[in-house]
């Protein structure tokens, strides 16, 4: 009984001795510029830079957007090409720019407190063609895909890949009907609400090197896998694949960045500090800055993926129901709106029966109208 009393009197003290650690990797203030982008060879086109601030391991905000910065290309011969970030988000664009491969460029930063960034002159580099997009269906019902591509030249040896996903769904409901300012209104093909488009961005960094290899040919790049039930080919399907060539040095400084992400962010994961990129601040040199400048040449291809080229593709609805009510239609005018809460929205008119009285039939704005899920009713282009 004494060895008891004895153990958990030990064990309380330890616990009351506890202290949390916190150490410099969540605490300090790593608050270094972050610059993503890359200069746009191809003729005519735009280039577009993300100027962001890095967070601490702890920080749980979304984004840390450098805004109100200066941002400049320049060529090896003196010319200007100016990027401006028009709608304050921290993401600076210039104009359509026809650019030089036999120049070699730089991107400038001034930013808001005077700080000065600049990278090394980059050579352009162009991207080959990407020779196909394919797709499988895994074991697991997965839906992998892949790119391909070749350089008969030999001289590509490194690539990166990005894409642009977009994808139709429905509204739970259909109908023909919308509200404004109190009035009922027949929808057209321009004001629908049941079919709508989303589009996604890829986060994940995507490399491939031929380094090794005698022939410059990649075969089955993994680009992306669209989880079993996934709702963004419920009914139809697109990804844009983007492809860009790199020099060694931006590949070996985007391969730590793909290698760190995919890991769980713990203190033994690469830190910023590791990651050598070409740009620098010149009037504080001691300051890190968190980017790699390119420019390259960047070719696209784009594949449908309809949801009955699938097997068992189910899907899941975790959703709320879609609650109905009937109001009485104005007889004097019909297409008069009043009601009081805001999130319902005219479903359709009923004539009467034995299950749905005659009159208005009403219900819940989500259920109707696909844009409250954050999609578009504009049919994309290459749709």
């Amino acid at each position: 009984m004494k060895n008891t009393i004895l153990y958990f009197s030990l064990f309380m003290c330890i616990a009351n001795c506890k202290k949390a650690y916190n150490p410099p990797a969540i605490t300090a203030l790593n608050n270094y510029l972050v610059v993503d982008g890359f200069i746009n060879m191809a003729p005519n086109s735009v280039t577009t830079y993300t100027l962001t601030r890095a967070k601490n391991l702890g920080d749980t905000t979304i984004n840390i957007a450098e805004l109100n910065a200066q941002v400049l290309i320049k060529s090896n011969t003196g010319t200007i090409y100016p990027l401006v970030d028009i709608n304050s988000t921290g993401i600076y664009s210039s104009n359509t720019m026809l650019l030089s491969n036999t120049n070699a460029y730089k991107l400038l930063i001034t930013t808001t407190d005077g700080h000065q960034y600049e990278s090394e002159l980059v050579t352009p580099k162009k991207s080959p063609l990407i020779d196909s997009i394919t797709w499988k269906q895994t074991d697991e019902e997965d839906v992998s895909i892949f790119a391909h591509t070749h350089d008969d030249e030999n001289k590509t040896k490194f690539y990166k890949w990005n894409y642009i996903e977009t994808w139709e769904y429905n509204a739970r409901l259909l109908s023909y009907w919308g509200e404004e300012n109190g009035r009922i209104f027949f929808l057209d093909s321009t004001t629908q609400m049941n079919r709508c488009w989303s589009n996604a961005t890829s986060t994940a960094v995507i490399t491939g090197t031929t380094i090794a290899l005698n022939q410059d040919v990649i075969s089955k790049a993994p680009i992306t896998t669209i989880i079993k039930a996934d709702k963004k080919i419920k009914i139809r399907y697109s990804i844009l694949v983007q492809q860009l060539a790199l020099e060694e040095a931006a590949y070996n400084y985007w391969r730590i960045i793909e290698k760190n992400s995919q890991k769980l962010g713990t203190l033994f994961d690469l830190q910023p500090a590791q990651l050598k990129g070409n740009i620098r601040c010149t009037n504080i040199l001691k300051e890190p800055v968190i980017g790699f400048i390119s420019a390259t040449t960047i070719t696209e291809k784009r594949i449908f993926i309809n949801n009955n080229q699938l097997y068992n593709w189910p899907t899941i609805v975790t959703e709320i129901p879609c609650e109905t009510l009937v109001l009485p239609v104005n007889p004097s005018d019909q297409f008069a709106y009043n009601y009081f809460d805001p999130s319902f929205a005219p479903y359709y008119f009923s004539s009467g029966s034995f299950s749905v009285p005659r009159g208005l039939v009403i219900t819940r704005k989500e259920c109707i109208d696909c844009r409250l899920k954050g999609g578009s009713n504009v049919k994309p282009l290459f749709w």
